[in-house]
């Protein structure tokens, strides 16, 4: 009875162990098969950040932030602060887009400080045509700058109107300087050029002036604005100056005669140079009589 006791004990030892090793072998398995998955799954991901790095290449028409300045932050809106901006884009039409920025600073209770157009020729060429006039292509650059002065509550609203205007934002600066800064800046560049032996008055009136112009900039923030344009080509006809000459010239009867009485007239004129050089003449005389008259004497010596 004992030895068939013990011969059950040791059958299911032997079973449990060997149920033991087949899990252990599954679980091996398993580990092994998400291990190749995991391997066959990571060149993908680095193909994919790969690609996230590479250039792109597809041309673009149109890029622009969704916003340019955001509204003042609570420690500024409890501050005196002098704002200013420079904003450099590129427009369809750069009158257009000067025109539309006018309105929409006169809107926000603003006003025009400075504005410039300019069309800058960078090259030209000229094709002759008939009747003594020419055909000139011009490649242009037109280029505007504007400086607008905008309420300082307003100025982040009004340059992100500036938005719907624009292809390409190519440039963009804000900076935003406490009152008593900028009037210390201010104050230091005028003692660099105020003479030392400057009346007190003087040194009161500038001081007042430099405050009234801190003061106006902190009211009023400073945006600067460049607008470019893409090339254009313009056209216009023009005179020849050379062409119309000959065209509208004497015919050659008429400059042969003309040949003629210059040519009369040079002659004349040798005449008269002829004439007023006669004291050479007189010279070369008094030389070739002293020259005989000493000449048998020379013979002799010789």
């Amino acid at each position: 009875m004992n030895k068939k006791i013990l011969v059950l004990a040791l059958a299911s030892v032997m079973i449990a162990s060997c149920s033991k090793k087949t899990d252990e072998s599954a679980a091996v398995a398993d580990s092994a098969e998400n291990t190749a998955v995991a391997v066959e799954a990571e060149p993908n991901g680095v193909e994919a950040e790969a690609a996230d790095h590479q250039p792109n290449t597809s041309p673009v028409t149109e890029q622009k932030p969704d916003v340019i300045l955001s509204a003042p932050n609570p420690a500024e809106a409890n501050r005196r602060m002098v704002r200013e901006a420079n904003v450099n884009f590129t427009a369809k039409d750069v009158v257009k887009t000067a025109l539309e920025i006018e309105k929409i600073t006169m809107q926000a209770g603003g006003f025009i400080e400075q504005k410039n157009i300019d069309f800058n020729v960078v090259d030209k060429n000229a094709q002759s045509i008939a009747e003594g006039k020419i055909k000139i292509f011009e490649k242009v650059d037109p280029l505007a700058s504007m400086i607008i002065r905008i309420p300082s509550e307003k100025a982040a609203s009004v340059v992100n109107q500036l938005l719907p205007l624009m292809y390409f934002l190519n440039q963009q600066q804000y900076s935003a300087k406490r009152y008593e800064l900028r009037l210390l800046q201010d104050k230091i560049s005028q003692t660099q050029y105020v003479p030392s032996d400057t009346k007190n008055k003087q040194l009161n009136e500038i001081d007042r002036l430099t405050q009234l112009e801190v003061n106006d900039r902190v009211r009023y923030s400073t945006i600067s604005i460049t607008i470019s344009q893409p090339t254009l080509v313009r056209e216009r006809i023009d005179v020849d100056i050379d062409a119309v000459a000959r065209l509208n010239g004497d015919s050659f009867w008429k400059r042969a005669w003309n040949g003629i009485q210059y040519g009369w007239q040079f002659v004349l004129d040798l005449m008269v140079i002829l004439i007023t050089i006669w004291p050479l003449y007189l010279l070369v005389f008094i030389a070739i009589i002293i020259y005989r008259i000493v000449k048998p004497y020379i013979d002799k010596m010789k």
